[in-house]
């Protein structure tokens, strides 16, 4: 008689899974100006307007289809963003590090003015958006990145065959699920950049899926 984890492989493969990636509201690193960081696992918190941006999404979700379980990042905007959700769902978090944005190692946090000023060449390397095995200093590759994040989404779709399931991350990691999705390069992390709280939809099955929508912003108004 074969084992659970032999049935959840095997029900992985027979059913999908619908992903819902939400990107967390807004930090004030979000803004585009001189405020603005280096944030990957650089951990701010929520800005008023993104409190405000939570309010709206918890909202959408109640109008949208019952969800099995709701995961998320552990950074604290992803987690701030989760529980502001998570009573309306009737959920509780789960926390998975392998949902935390990409790695900038010892640059991550400063000032993007003063990474600019400091290192060009790398900020004009990252720019380029050629090289999958970029990284910045003690950082993580995108390519090292977009393996992380698919093992993530498949362990979670394989725990929860046929059901939906809601994930609170941030703008890299749907980036890399979707960029994956449509043969788009792991170093082309501007293709597929969600805004803050919206909603990305993937049906998932085995080792890949399908997009169904992506980048709705409908709950957030003008």
């Amino acid at each position: 008689m074969p084992g659970i984890a032999t049935l959840q492989v095997q029900l992985s493969r027979m059913y999908s899974s619908t992903l819902v990636l939400i990107r967390h509201a807004h930090v004030v690193t979000n803004e585009g100006g001189p405020s603005d960081r280096m944030c990957g696992w650089f951990d701010p918190p929520l800005s008023p307007r993104g409190r405000e941006q939570a309010a709206g999404l918890r909202t959408r979700l109640a109008a949208e289809p019952p969800a099995a379980a709701l995961y998320a990042s552990p950074l604290r905007r992803a987690k701030q963003t989760a529980r502001a959700v998570a009573g309306v769902l009737g959920l509780r978090p789960h926390l998975l590090k392998s949902l935390r944005e990409i790695h900038c190692g010892s640059l991550d946090g400063l000032p993007l003015a003063e990474i600019q000023s400091r290192h060009p060449e790398l900020w004009q390397a990252n720019l380029a958006q050629a090289d999958e095995m970029f990284c910045w200093p003690g950082g993580e590759s995108y390519h090292a990145f977009r393996s992380r994040v698919l093992r993530a989404v498949r362990r979670i779709a394989a725990a929860h065959p046929g059901q939906r399931i809601v994930i609170v991350t941030h703008a890299g990691v749907i980036s890399q699920v979707v960029g994956a999705l449509t043969g788009t390069s792991a170093a082309c992390w501007e293709a597929f950049r969600a805004g803050n709280a919206s909603l990305t939809e993937v049906r998932w099955q085995g080792d890949s899926g399908a997009l169904l929508r992506f980048d709705d912003r409908g709950h957030l108004g003008s």
